[in-house]
């Protein structure tokens, strides 16, 4: 039996999505999955209800800002777990998962092939100083020295791995999402303008900026949605009414509510290759994002939506789309068909197995394990 060891200290998010679509998809398929975790914030209660009965969750303490005693302490967790496991592929999720798992990995498993995702850069933070920016860049060039292949999950990550980590191996594989599950974008005529974005409030996201931008340009006929926010979490003075929050929901509710909007947007100041993003323009939505790693490799300007360098362009982009439906309907179709072969999951999953170098007979047979693995990928109920 082959086996695949998933790491990650960033259990959550668009981490944990491309993971249960990964381990779900392979455990069908017949290949052993155990996933090393640790847990966050944003970790759904029911996470454990998203993947195939197959495959196996051991917790792992692991913590994301450095502290040399608990990386230590995670080090030595991580290299009892892969001397039980003993895996052909090791599979590093994030940036403490990255460092923590390829030292593991060299002492514990040196034989078994390593792959690293960073999904969004950690030397590329913008809510830590300079120092901090070049001690985790520092971290990475150590890191790729232990060995592995570094994969990006956008064109524009990949850039960065290149240029600026020196990575011996790097290659890349964009992020996927299950097309089937995402329901298209709901035609409401031309009543209302809903405008949306989806995500944790936190300075990565820069929920700031979407408020600022609502506060600008919403109207009668135009609202603004903020998906898995909070009112509470809105910045102080905020004028009543500008932005409606939704709170947090389950994700097949957030897709629901993602499917209602008719313009996406995505204010971050740093990104992997954000799925709420992909999901979004899957459904056929236009989408006007910050020109930023991950945003900018999404969206095709001019054609399914536009990628803006500065808020004011932000501003006049969502107003030409606000103002003009038929520009809307165009780009949210070429959205939808773009997004949907680019990002299927069908051809990216494909993409990992040739790089993992896995296969079977039943592998053979049935690649995807697409009669087993539909049903843990249509009822997701993790968070938002």
């Amino acid at each position: 039996m082959k086996e695949i060891v998933h790491i990650t200290e960033a259990f959550g998010g668009g981490v944990l999505s491309m993971l249960t679509q990964l381990s779900n998809r392979a455990a069908a398929a017949g290949v052993g999955v155990t996933i090393l975790h640790s847990i966050r914030q944003e970790t759904p209660d029911n996470f454990s209800k998203l993947f195939h009965p197959a495959v196996k969750l051991t917790y792992v303490s692991m913590f994301r800002e450095v502290s040399v005693k608990n990386d230590l302490s995670s080090l030595w967790n991580l290299v009892r777990k892969l001397k039980e496991c003993d895996p052909s592929v090791i599979h590093l999720h994030s940036s403490k998962a990255g460092v923590l798992g390829r030292a593991a990995a060299r002492i514990a498993a040196p034989e078994a092939r390593v792959f690293y995702s960073p999904h969004g850069l950690a030397f590329l933070r913008r809510d830590v100083s300079p120092v901090k920016q070049f001690a985790y860049l520092s971290f990475e060039r150590i890191a790729a020295r232990l060995g592995g292949t570094i994969v990006a999950c956008s064109t524009s990550e990949l850039s960065e791995i290149e240029t600026k980590m020196h990575a011996r191996r790097a290659r890349m594989i964009e992020n996927g999402v299950n097309v089937p599950e995402i329901p298209p974008r709901i035609d409401k005529g031309a009543n209302e303008v809903l405008i949306g974005m989806s995500g944790r409030a936190m300075f990565q996201k820069n929920h700031e900026a979407f408020v600022k931008l609502a506060t600008e340009l919403h109207g009668a006929r135009v609202r603004f949605l903020w998906i898995g926010g909070n009112e509470s979490e809105l910045p102080a003075g905020t004028p009543d009414g500008t932005v409606s929050c939704s709170g947090w929901v389950t994700r097949d509710r957030a897709l629901e509510l993602t499917s209602g909007l008719d313009i996406y947007v995505q204010t971050s100041r740093w990104e992997g290759m954000p799925i709420a993003l992909i999901e979004a323009q899957v459904a056929g939505i236009p989408a006007v994002v910050t020109d930023v790693v991950g945003n900018r490799d999404v969206v095709q300007h001019g054609v399914t939506g536009f990628v803006a360098s500065n808020m004011g362009e932000m501003a006049k982009y969502i107003a030409m789309l606000r103002d003009d439906p038929l520009l809307r309907a165009r780009m949210g179709a070429a959205a939808r068909a773009s997004a949907s072969k680019r990002f299927s999951m069908d051809a990216i999953f494909r993409q990992w197995l040739s790089m993992y170098e896995i296969g079977s007979d039943k592998h053979a047979r049935d690649p995807l394990g697409a009669n087993e693995v539909a049903s843990y990928e249509t009822s997701s109920d993790s968070q938002f």
